[in-house]
C-alpha cells in the first residue's frame, strides 16, 4: 500500500505505532502541557529530576506554564535540553533581540509566565554551544538519554535541524543516526520552509546557520513523542513514519526507536491531497466571495 494513501482510520488502527488524533492545536498544546506536567508531577514524587528535549516552534509552553501555575508544582528540578537555536554571520548564537531567537522565545513563551513560586531556573534551559557542541552530549550521555524528547519533521524530513544529505553527497543510516550536537549550514529546503511557515516568505532575516542537537542525542531518548499539526504534515509523517529507514528522510529512524508515539492534528490526519492549484490559505473566504460575486452579477 502506498504510504501517502493511508487514510486517518489506518492511523488509528495501526499496531506498531500509538496514534492520537486531536481536532486542533489548541488540543494538541493541552495534551502535551498536561503530559509534561504529570511527568514532572511523577519525578518530583520520587525525589528525581526531570529531563526533557523540547523545539521551538511547533508547541506553544504557555499552556504549559498555565497548568503548573495552577496546580503549583514545583520545577526547582526541571532541566531542559532545546533542540536548537540559530546562529549569526559572527559564529555567535544570534542575538536575544532578534526576532527569531529560540532563547528569547523560551523566556516570553515560559518561562516569563512562571510563579517565581516554582522555583523554576531559566539556567537549566540548555542550548546546544556552537562552539562547544560537546558540553550538550556531554551532559545527555551523563543522564542516560532524557525521559521524553518532543518534536516532529520539517519538510525534508528533518528533526531538529538534522537535514538529508545534500545532492551528489550520500549518507547510510548508521552515519545519519550518529551524528552529534554540531554547528551547519541550513538546508535550502529547510530554510524555505521557514519563510513559509514564521516569516511569511521574508527570506532574508533568517540565519543561514544554526547549532542543533544530532539524532545520536534525539535518539538516546527514553521516549520520544511526535507532534504533527500543519497540512503539509500529512505527506511527511507518512513518508518517515511509513516508508523506507534511510538518511533521506532522518525522521524515519524513528522508526527503529523502542518508545515512541504520536498526537496530530485532523488536518494533519488527512491523506495529503495533491491539487495544482495550490492553496492560498484562505479557506472559504474565496467560495463565499465567488458566490457574492455571482450573485452581484446576476
Amino acid at each position: 500500500m502506498d504510504y501517502y494513501a493511508k487514510t486517518k482510520q489506518d492511523l488509528l488502527n495501526c499496531k506498531n505505532i500509538k496514534f492520537t488524533v486531536v481536532s486542533s492545536v489548541h488540543d494538541l498544546n493541552i495534551r502535551i502541557a498536561s503530559e509534561i506536567a504529570d511527568h514532572i508531577k511523577l519525578k518530583n514524587s520520587q525525589d528525581e529530576k526531570t529531563h526533557l528535549i523540547l523545539p521551538v516552534g511547533p508547541l506553544d509552553y504557555s499552556y504549559l506554564a498555565d497548568v503548573c501555575n495552577k496546580e503549583k508544582i514545583s520545577l526547582k528540578n526541571l532541566i531542559l535540553f532545546m533542540m536548537d537555536e540559530y546562529v549569526g554571520e559572527d559564529g555567535n548564537i544570534i542575538s536575544s533581540n532578534h526576532p527569531l531567537g529560540f532563547f528569547s522565545f523560551m523566556k516570553r513563551n515560559f518561562v516569563d509566565k512562571l510563579d517565581s513560586s516554582l522555583n523554576f531556573n531559566a539556567k537549566n534551559i540548555n542550548f546546544p554551544d556552537p562552539h562547544n557542541p560537546e558540553l550538550v552530549t556531554k551532559k545527555i550521555e551523563q543522564i542516560g538519554g532524557v525521559d521524553i524528547c518532543y518534536g516532529g519533521f520539517g519538510i525534508t524530513g528533518h528533526f531538529a535541524f538534522n537535514d538529508p544529505p545534500e545532492p551528489g553527497e550520500s549518507m547510510t543510516v548508521e552515519e545519519m543516526g550518529s551524528t552529534r550536537a554540531r554547528a551547519l549550514t541550513i538546508s535550502r529546503e529547510s530554510t524555505v520552509q521557514m519563510a513559509m511557515g514564521g516569516t511569511n516568505g521574508n527570506l532574508r532575516i533568517l540565519p543561514a546557520r544554526a547549532v542543533t542537537l544530532g539524532m545520536y542525542e534525539l535518539l538516546m531518548s527514553k521516549k520520544i513523542h511526535l507532534t504533527f499539526m500543519r497540512s503539509w504534515h500529512a505527506g511527511v509523517l507518512r513518508r518517515a513514519l511509513f516508508g523506507p529507514i534511510t538518511a533521506e528522510c532522518p525522521g524515519s529512524l524513528i522508526q527503529n526507536h523502542p518508545k515512541f508515539c504520536v498526537t496530530l492534528t485532523e488536518l494533519a490526519a488527512q491523506p495529503p491531497i495533491v491539487d495544482v492549484a495550490q492553496a492560498t490559505g484562505e479557506k472559504n473566504r474565496v467560495i463565499n466571495g465567488r458566490l457574492l460575486w455571482i450573485e452581484k452579477r446576476k
